[in-house]
């Protein structure tokens, strides 16, 4: 797979700078679950004063991997630096670069280490307590988040905003594909996001292609927002009680209360 080449590639040029002292795979390609169109995922370990100059040569650390088109620092915790990045040929990639005597160990879920100089991985990698190991941790998130979107259908319609309601429905749409992954046992937030189609159910892909496409005026939004609840709703329940996990009814409750006293819907 050419992006084998990219992580060998990494692997040498990271090695080989004193700075980085233990480099691990991470994502869909340590797992074994990648393709052609996955991203490499890494993490660097760096000396400890090299992690307190990270402002200043992140950016050239990357570069090594290029030829690098675009690269970009996101916000996170002050003891790592995420970045993305990439090359001339479409390679993307992302290093988390973290300190090399960081008291915290991370979760790293599926992870291959490619080098360790000093020995020090062993300290910094947690047993894993990711949401992998734990694919329902994030259901009742999912369930509630879904009614909560649900109940701003009147925001939509009393505001004549098929804008903002076009975009809830896109956010009801993913929540369904979480919804589905968990009945399958697997948690979205634990695995690539762009990967879905290969992890549902011929049943699963029937039901998404059946659901109404959704026009651009408020009249389509509702009815489509009423066909998903119908389709989440129950399964969400049977989901729950299954895993002996409460459906959260007064929220539900509540909700259809609301969009039959503001809009006058049922569902």
């Amino acid at each position: 797979m050419k992006l084998d080449a990219l992580v060998e590639r990494a692997a040498t040029r990271l090695r080989a700078d004193e700075r980085v002292r233990a480099l691990w795979l991470t994502g869909s390609l340590a797992a074994g679950t990648g393709d052609e169109e996955s991203d490499v995922d890494l993490r660097a370990a760096l000396r400890a004063s090299d992690f307190a100059a990270i402002a200043d040569t992140w950016g050239p650390l990357i570069d090594v991997l290029g030829p690098v088109v675009w690269k970009r620092r996101w916000p996170a915790p002050p003891d790592e630096v995420i970045t993305s990045a990439l090359t001339r040929d479409y390679e993307r990639f992302d290093v988390i670069f973290q300190s090399a005597v960081d008291p915290r160990p991370r979760a790293l879920g599926a992870a291959r280490l490619l080098f360790d100089k000093d020995g020090i991985a062993p300290a910094l990698v947690a047993p894993d307590s990711s949401a992998a190991s734990r694919p329902l941790a994030g259901l009742a998130f999912v369930v509630e988040e879904f009614i909560r979107m649900l109940g701003m259908l009147s925001i939509v319609v009393h505001r004549d905003d098929p804008a903002i309601g076009l975009e809830g429905q896109l956010g009801c749409h993913s929540l369904l594909i979480a919804l589905l992954l968990l009945e399958n046992g697997v948690d979205r937030n634990a695995m690539g996001k762009r990967r879905v189609a290969t992890l549902l159910s011929e049943e699963q892909r029937a039901l998404l292609a059946a659901l109404p496409p959704i026009a651009p005026d408020v009249a389509s939004i509702a009815a489509g927002r009423l066909a998903y609840a119908r389709v989440f709703l129950p399964r969400a329940r049977r989901l729950l009680e299954a895993n002996g996990l409460a459906y959260p009814d007064t929220l539900e409750e509540a909700t259809r209360r609301h969009l039959r006293a503001s809009l006058g819907l049922e569902f």
